[in-house]
């Protein structure tokens, strides 16, 4: 899931994309839900953090 916010400043604007990857521990209701475990969570969070960093700047 992807929330887009904008914050004035007193002369700019910043736009703060988040992003949340959703899971549970419990394995039972991961499969009515269809979150990811903990440790996939975790996994696709650094995975999109190492694509932001690597992006080239514009």
């Amino acid at each position: 899931m992807k929330r887009v916010t904008i914050h004035r400043h007193e002369e700019s604007y910043e736009v703060r994309v988040s992003y949340f990857f959703y899971f549970d521990h419990d394995a039972s209701r991961r499969a009515v839900s269809g979150r990811d475990t903990p440790e996939q969570a975790l996994e696709k969070a650094k995975a999109l953090a190492r694509a932001e960093r690597d992006k080239p700047q514009g």
